[in-house]
This record gives structure tokens, C-alpha cells and sequence, in this order.
């Protein structure tokens, strides 16, 4: 009673006011979630560990899907697995946030981003070292000569295999070329003369190229590797079960060509049923059984109320009221667990909008609607908006777009094809996108790279017109000549981080603005001609 009496409620209602408690009510794969209810996830926590467990004992990769509705916390999961990577029942293991691919072309090298970005460095070390361990009869290579090294381990790993080889040992063992055969690894852009300086003749553009850097590097890695894809019936919502059949085979190759890695994936429980049955026997035989998120019980949104507000209060230097739920009440919780049916987005969303009410003297607010999906700028997802954004326009001039296919066959997808139809006219656009770490800074080969696949497109008649995005600082004298001798065949949107992202944005909501819109009616209406204009 005395500790009641003490509570200033006139003060703790000026500091929410001041600061709003529970912003966010949609987990992000880049922006950590300081609250876990682990009850609805105990299940698929599990069921990861133990893959995890088997994994780190025979090296075998595994797959687990993970089910569940939207805002039932597919993606909460992900920092789940991150917060228990020491925990002696999971760890050790490098969690990897994998963006859903929008679109089924270049997939490795989304995937190669991701793995780069999280744990490059260790990576390429650890794979080194296991190279000059096998190769060199010495753990650091000490006073060996690096050709001797080299030539030993390009006997096992050639073809294919051998830049990446190259480019690791080079990493390792040579200082004077370490930082551009770090950048090589990264999938930066290189210049022609940084290439030749490394002795590699590919850079990580090629699907086969990429399969088999993400192989070596997976087998010099001293713990599992857990790639955890968002949403992995992306490609079929956008392309259909062909988009999705082209993704599964990627999954599959990297599943067989690699070590070390786990890959949890997360899907919709309604699309789940679909896309299992565009798997084929090899890929369903690779599957652990799906496990599936629960709903939240009432003690579930009672508990991340309580969580949310101790966290808050902690956060503010102050003690906690008496009543754990303040400023809400029992009533206010029973509410928001009815009303969302359990699914913990929901149930958040309507916590975020009663304690709007309360403070801010309004009953009925709306809560903004959060993005829920990361912009990783990868040539899949800048690939995948241009082919939304092409879609977008083409509705406004009853034009039909539908992926068809991506050149070079299941098993290596370079550049996207799209057809557009009207009337029962069609027409093929070829789509590329150079692998660019950074859009502020000249694409260098891989642009010219780039722009020498759309022209092999268009010498093959596997398309009439071609769309490229570079860097808006592209240039060099060998992009500039195919450029010219494509002509108005060639299409060129110059981008920059921050217009890519918006055109990532823009599409993934459906929208262009004005601006773009114009851009790609113009593409349109210059690949049917003035002849066929409506």
C-alpha cells in the first residue's frame, strides 16, 4: 500500500507521453527485437538445434522449413537464432539473414552477398588457412612459396573452382595483393588491370563461378553456417511456379555443393503446400520435417506487454510501477488478444494502438503501416524491381509481363527475360544488372561484363530490346563500345544507392513515381513501336 501510495502517476504518464513505449510491431531482418516470447517458437527452436547439432558433427548440410502466417513471427525467428549462437544447446554458428529473392535470376549471388557480408573476413581467413593447411604441410604457410601452395590446391580444385582458389591464397599469403583479392571476394567491381594483377580471368558474375567461391568457402568454415531465408515463396508470389522451380534448384545446388551450412527456411503456411510440390524427389528427400509457429496465448501478449514495459522503464532510469501492465490494464490486454485472434503481429499492432489511445487522448488512432522486408541491393533484387516496375507501367498500356526465362537455363541464370504481350503481339526483353557492391561508385568489368551477356542475348534473338541498370559512375572504354554498337537496343538506367533503393521501395509496394513511370512507359512504348501504340 505504501509503495502505492508513492507511485507519482501524473509523472510516469508525462515521461510516456514524452517518449511513446512499443513503436515497432514488425520485426526487420536489419533492426534487432529486444523483446522474445519463446513459447510460440519452442518448436522450431528445437528442431534448428538439432540440425545445427548434426550439421556440426558430419559437415552435411540440412534444410528446415519453418511454417507460419503472416505475422505469426517468421521473421522475429531470425533474431532468435541470432541471440542463441553461445548458448550450449544451439551454438557456436553464424546466423545469415537472407532477404527473399524477389526474382529467381542470379540467386547465388544473393546469397554470396548475404554470407560476405555477416561473416566475410573469418570466411576467407579460415577457408585460407585450410587451403595452405591441406596444400602446404604448414598451418600459416610460413617461408612456403606461394606458387608451390597454389599448384597443389588448384590439382583438386580446378576448373571453376581455381580463381576462387587463387584469390583466397593471395588473401592470405600476400600482403602487396590481399586488399584487391579481398574486394574480388566481396564481389566488388575490379578493374581489368586488378583482375590481371591477381591472375583470375572471372569475377563473381556467373552462377557456377559463385556456387563454387560459396563451396570453398563453407568447407574452411570452423562452425555451421546458418542462412536464414525470409520468406522463400518470394520468387513464387512474383514469377509463379516457374520463378519458384528455378529458386528450388539453386536451394538444391547449394545444398549439394556445399558444407557446413543450414538452411532455415521460412515460408507461408498457405503457399507452403505449393511450393513442396514444385520440389522435385532429390530436393523433398533433402527436407527435415516442418515445424510451424504457434499463435500467442493471452499470457503470451500479457508477458510481452510486461517485458516491454520493464525494458522501457529500465531504459528511462526509473523504477517500474507497481502494476507491471501500466499504463494498460487486464481488460486492455484480454482486448488485444481477442481481437488479433493470437497472431503476435496483430496482437502487438493492437497493444501500439490502445496505448496510443491512452496518451494521446484518442480512442481510435491509426498505426502507420512498417515495411517488413530489408533492401539488400543484390543484382536479384535490383533485377526483380526492374521487372516489377516494367509489370507496374505495363498495366497502365494493357500490356501483359511475365518472366520467361533466365538465359543460360536452370542452371545458371545470368540475365532475366520477360515477355510482354499486347493483342497477341509479343516482344522479349533481356534484363541485366552488374554484381556492384557499392552503386556510388563505377560498376568497372563487371558493368562491361554485364552489358556483353545482354549483347549475346540480343546476337542469339533471345530478345529485341535490353535493359541495363549500371552505377551512375560507369563508364570504361569497353562498356562504352558495346553501349554504342547496341545503340537504341540497349537500354541504360543509371542508379545510384540511393535511387536503387527507392526503385526497390516504389516496387515492392506496387507504386513508381511519376518520374520512373515515364522511364519505363518510354522502355515500353519503344519496344512495340510506334506502330503498335494504342
Amino acid at each position: 500500500m505504501a509503495e502505492s501510495a508513492r507511485f507519482d502517476k501524473e509523472m510516469y504518464l508525462d515521461i510516456l507521453q514524452n517518449d511513446l513505449p512499443m513503436k515497432r510491431y514488425v520485426s526487420r531482418g536489419d533492426t534487432p527485437d529486444g523483446v522474445d516470447i519463446r513459447g510460440p517458437h519452442e518448436e522450431a527452436d528445437s528442431a534448428i538445434a538439432r540440425a545445427i547439432r548434426f550439421t556440426r558433427s558430419d559437415g552435411t548440410p540440412r534444410l528446415q522449413p519453418v511454417l507460419g502466417s503472416a505475422g505469426m513471427g517468421k521473421t522475429h525467428l531470425f533474431w532468435v537464432l541470432r541471440e542463441r549462437e553461445e548458448e550450449p544447446k544451439f551454438g557456436p554458428y553464424t546466423t545469415i539473414y537472407v532477404p527473399s529473392p524477389p526474382s529467381p535470376v542470379r540467386v547465388p549471388l544473393h546469397f554470396h552477398a548475404c554470407i560476405v557480408d555477416e561473416a566475410g573476413d573469418d570466411l576467407f581467413s579460415n577457408a585460407a588457412k585450410m587451403l595452405v593447411s591441406r596444400f602446404g604441410n604448414v598451418s600459416d604457410g610460413g617461408g612456403q612459396d606461394i606458387e608451390t601452395i597454389m599448384d597443389h590446391a588448384l590439382e583438386e580444385y580446378p576448373g571453376i573452382s581455381s580463381d576462387a582458389v587463387k584469390v583466397l591464397l593471395q588473401y592470405q599469403l600476400d600482403p602487396k595483393r590481399k586488399v584487391v583479392a579481398r574486394r574480388w571476394l566481396l564481389g566488388d567491381a575490379l578493374s581489368q588491370e586488378e583482375l590481371d594483377s591477381l591472375d583470375v580471368h572471372t569475377v563473381l558474375e556467373d552462377d557456377d563461378v559463385t556456387l563454387a567461391t560459396i563451396k570453398v568457402l563453407s568447407e574452411g568454415a570452423r562452425e555451421p553456417l546458418a542462412l536464414f531465408i525470409d520468406e522463400m515463396e518470394g520468387p513464387y508470389n512474383t514469377h509463379g511456379e516457374h520463378g519458384e522451380r528455378q529458386f528450388l534448384e539453386i536451394m538444391k545446388r547449394l545444398y549439394n555443393e556445399s558444407k557446413n551450412i543450414v538452411i532455415v527456411a521460412s515460408c507461408l503456411t498457405e503457399i507452403w503446400p505449393r511450393v513442396y510440390d514444385l520440389a522435385d524427389a532429390p530436393m523433398k528427400s533433402r527436407m527435415e520435417e516442418p515445424v510451424e509457429l504457434r499463435h500467442f496465448t493471452k499470457n503470451d501478449v500479457a508477458g510481452f506487454v510486461v517485458r516491454s514495459m520493464n525494458r522501457y522503464w529500465e531504459e528511462k532510469n526509473v523504477d517500474a510501477p507497481p502494476n507491471p501492465l501500466f499504463p494498460l490494464t487486464e481488460e486492455d490486454i484480454d482486448t488485444a488478444f481477442t481481437k488479433s485472434k493470437g497472431v503476435p503481429r496483430e496482437a502487438i499492432r493492437h497493444v501500439i494502438n490502445r496505448l496510443d489511445g491512452i496518451l494521446l487522448g484518442r480512442e481510435q488512432t491509426a498505426v502507420e503501416e512498417q515495411d517488413d522486408y530489408v533492401v539488400k541491393l543484390t543484382p536479384n533484387v535490383v533485377i526483380g524491381a526492374i521487372v516489377k516496375a516494367i509489370l507496374i507501367a505495363g498495366i497502365k498500356m494493357d500490356v501483359e509481363v511475365r518472366l520467361r526465362t533466365a538465359s543460360g537455363g536452370e542452371k545458371s541464370q545470368s540475365s532475366a527475360t520477360v515477355v510482354l504481350e499486347r493483342d497477341g503481339t509479343e516482344h522479349r526483353v533481356s534484363i541485366d544488372v552488374p554484381n556492384v557492391k557499392d552503386w556510388n561508385r563505377s560498376g568497372g568489368v563487371a558493368a562491361y561484363y554485364s552489358a556483353k551477356r545482354l549483347q549475346s542475348a540480343l546476337d542469339e534473338d533471345e530478345a529485341e530490346i535490353a535493359v541495363i541498370a549500371i552505377p551512375e559512375e560507369s563508364h570504361g572504354a569497353k562498356f562504352e563500345s558495346i553501349s554504342a554498337s547496341l545503340g537504341r537496343r540497349l537500354f541504360k538506367l543509371r542508379l545510384n544507392e540511393t535511387t536503387a533503393k527507392q526503385l526497390v521501395e516504389m516496387t515492392n509496394r506496387a507504386k513508381l513515381s511519376e518520374a520512373r513511370k515515364a522511364v519505363f512507359l518510354d522502355l515500353i512504348g519503344s519496344v512495340f513501336g510506334p506502330s503498335e501504340q494504342t
